[in-house]
C-alpha cells in the first residue's frame, strides 16, 4: 500500500513538473514572439522616426545681435546690421536685455565682410518637375579684412521644388586681392541656404591670415540692392 502511495504521489508531482515547465515555456515564447513581431515592432520604428523628424523640423527663428570689432560702436549701436555694437561683450549684453518667443533664439554674429554683387542677365528652366534659374554676376569687396574683386564671373543657381515646395538659393564665386595683413590671396565662397537670410557660405582660402575663416561657422545675409545684391558675411558665436 505504501509502495503504491509512494508511485502515485511521484506521478503526481512528475505531472506537475511537466505542466510548470510547459508553462513556463510558453511564456518565454511568447516573451520572444511578441519582441520579435515584425508588425509591433514596425510601428515603433515608425512612431521613433515620426518623433526624429519632429525634433529635426523645429527649427528656431533666429533673433540676430550684431556686433564688428572694426566698424562697430558699443555707444552709439545698437546691435542692428546696420548699426552693430563694437565688441562681443557688449552684444551679450544687448542679447541679455532682449525677449523672445518659444519658438526663437539668440545669434551673436560678428560681421566679417561684405560682397558687392552685381547681377546680369538671368537664364531659367521650368516645367512640372521645378525650375532653375541661373544668374551670373560680377562684384567686389573693400572691408577691414580683405579687399578685391571677383575673377571673372560667378553664378547663383536658384533650384525650385516643384509644387510650390520652395526654394534653394546657392552661389559660387572665387575673389582675388589682399588681405588686411597686405598679401596677396584668393578667397572661393559657396554659398547655400532655403533663404536670403540663412544662407550658409564655405570659404576656402590660400591666405594664412584669414585661415581661421575656413573653420568658422558662419552665416550670410543677403540683401537686395540696386542692380544686384549685398551679401554680408559674419561668424556665427556660439558661446
Amino acid at each position: 500500500m505504501k509502495k503504491a502511495i509512494i508511485a502515485v504521489t511521484a506521478i503526481l508531482i512528475a505531472a506537475a513538473c511537466f505542466f510548470a515547465g510547459t508553462a513556463v515555456a510558453q511564456a518565454i515564447d511568447g516573451g520572444k514572439n511578441a519582441k520579435n513581431d515584425p508588425a509591433e515592432n514596425s510601428q515603433q520604428t515608425e512612431a521613433e522616426n515620426d518623433e526624429k523628424e519632429e525634433e529635426e523640423e523645429t527649427v528656431k527663428k533666429p533673433v540676430n545681435v550684431f556686433f564688428s570689432p572694426n566698424t562697430g560702436d558699443d555707444h552709439m549701436g545698437n546691435a542692428t546690421q546696420w548699426n552693430p555694437v563694437k565688441t562681443k561683450t557688449e552684444a551679450k549684453k544687448r542679447a541679455k536685455n532682449l525677449t523672445i518667443a518659444e519658438d526663437e533664439e539668440i545669434v551673436l554674429l560678428e560681421y566679417l565682410m561684405t560682397v558687392d554683387v552685381k547681377t546680369q542677365a538671368a537664364a531659367g528652366v521650368f516645367s512640372d518637375a521645378g525650375g532653375v534659374n541661373m544668374i551670373p554676376f560680377t562684384g567686389s569687396t573693400d572691408g577691414y579684412y580683405f579687399k578685391g574683386d571677383i575673377v571673372g564671373t560667378g553664378c547663383d543657381t536658384q533650384k525650385y521644388a516643384p509644387n510650390d515646395g520652395g526654394v534653394m538659393f546657392s552661389a559660387r564665386y572665387m575673389l582675388k586681392g589682399k588681405d588686411y595683413k597686405g598679401q596677396s590671396c584668393s578667397i572661393f565662397i559657396e554659398n547655400n541656404g532655403p533663404a536670403l537670410d540663412l544662407c550658409v557660405p564655405t570659404i576656402i582660402t590660400d591666405s594664412k591670415a584669414l585661415a581661421d575663416w575656413q573653420e568658422y561657422d558662419l552665416r550670410a545675409i543677403v540683401v537686395p540692392v540696386d542692380g544686384g545684391v549685398s551679401v554680408n558675411v559674419y561668424r556665427i558665436h556660439n558661446d
